[in-house]
């Protein structure tokens, strides 16, 4: 009796990229960085837009003749406030990470051998480190206030 013939060996569900495409840098493309930027810019200008649509509470909304109406309109100003504030930071966020990955995909590009002129290069390296400085020099504040 002869032994059973081991059989195929197991598929891996792993996904691995060809080693090719690893090496030679497609993962990275100056069109998608810049579109992936802009997106984010956009999305933060209309995050940003988003308490104007309900607007800040008016005294007109209203019955003062009712003895709690100022402490409630205080309130809800407060909470205008907090969601205003709330949407500008994220906005910032946003903002700032798209401006990031232009700006890193400017530098990259412009190490890049494939980019035409020297010129160019230099204008795409210019470019994008002047828009990472102008990030770093704004001032981004990381402190919690409670």
């Amino acid at each position: 009796m002869q032994a059973p013939l081991p059989g195929p060996p197991a598929q891996s569900t792993m996904y691995h990229p060809p080693q090719q495409a690893m090496m030679s840098g497609g993962l990275f493309s100056l069109h998608k960085f810049l579109m992936i930027g802009v997106i984010l810019i956009l999305l933060a200008t209309f995050v940003s837009l988003l308490p104007d649509f309900g607007g800040a509470p008016s005294q007109v909304d209203y019955d003062t003749e009712e003895a709690d109406w100022s402490n409630e309109f205080a309130k809800d100003t407060e909470s205008h406030n907090d969601f205003e504030r709330v949407m500008d930071t994220i906005a910032t966020i946003l903002g700032t990470g798209g401006v990031a990955l232009i700006g890193y995909a400017f530098i990259r590009e412009a190490y890049d051998e494939d980019t035409t002129t020297p010129a160019l290069r230099i204008t795409l390296l210019i470019l994008g480190a002047v828009m990472l400085l102008q990030l770093l020099g704004s001032g981004f504040d990381v402190s919690v206030s409670v």
